[in-house]
């Protein structure tokens, strides 16, 4: 079982971050730290499968599981990135049944599924034989669902009976732009759906969210959101710089 899933079934909040940076000194100095889980992501980021690659070799030795959101829904992003030994994956734009059934899919094996038979480093070069790992790998992974539409939230009650799915991950960018208040992270009619996502989706292990602000973070755990992005590597960066340079002004001044 995934450390992240026991985790929750403990009741646990899970903390982790977006990595979008291609080196692998960030993924390594960000597992050296108390969080559980990182999203490499090569949706919105300039990350490749190599880049991945590498990222995930960062964490290797650590008690961080590094799940990948793919660029799309689709099989052959999603067998590539199982490939090179991704604990989890997260899809974006996940809207419907039938769009959350095609993850599925794209995660299993054969009979079931369509996902194609080459899991190099997920089992160490060999090292792992594939009978063993095809016996234990979809009990090890973390599937995660994004939402992030209007059509997503009307649909989820019908996502969320995809077994495979482990849970879900809302993007609140994206849905506040879809609910028509893009970038009003305080609208009550965002904070309405992201209620209603937390509330429906409790039939799963995982309700993920990304929060930009401490604030934010703590507004999603009282809404049942247990699985929390700290904002991104990029983004953390940048605050931790501009805060420095302003404690420093404040004392020359």
């Amino acid at each position: 079982m995934n450390k992240l899933v026991e985790k929750a079934l403990k009741g646990e909040v899970l903390f982790g971050t977006w990595i979008t940076i291609n080196s692998p000194e960030v993924s390594e100095a960000i597992s050296t730290l108390p969080i559980e889980w990182v999203v490499i992501d090569m949706e919105h980021a300039p990350l490749d499968i190599y880049d991945v690659e590498l990222l995930l070799m960062g964490l290797k030795g650590s008690n961080v599981t590094g799940i990948v959101r793919v660029p799309w829904n689709d099989p052959v992003h999603i067998k590539r990135v199982l490939d090179v030994g991704a604990q989890g994956v997260l899809a974006p734009w996940i809207s419907t049944y039938e769009e959350a059934q095609a993850l599925e899919r794209a995660v299993i094996y054969p009979p079931k599924g369509i996902r194609g038979v080459g899991p190099r480093r997920a089992t160490m070069y060999g090292s792992i034989s594939r009978t063993e790992y095809y016996k234990k790998y979809l009990e090890d992974l973390v599937v995660l669902a994004q939402i992030e539409t209007s059509s997503a939230v009307e649909n989820l009650e019908k996502i969320l009976e995809v077994k495979t799915l482990t849970g879900i991950f809302v993007g609140p960018n994206d849905l506040s732009a879809s609910l028509g208040v893009f970038g009003e992270m305080d609208s009550p009619i965002l904070l309405g759906a992201l209620e209603k996502i937390a509330r429906t989706a409790r039939t799963k292990l995982i309700r993920g969210i990304m929060a930009y602000t401490p604030e934010e973070a703590a507004r999603a755990i009282k809404m049942g959101y247990n699985m929390i992005s700290l904002s991104s590597d990029m983004s953390n960066m940048l605050r931790g710089l501009r805060t420095f340079m302003h404690d420093v002004e404040k004392l020359i001044k």
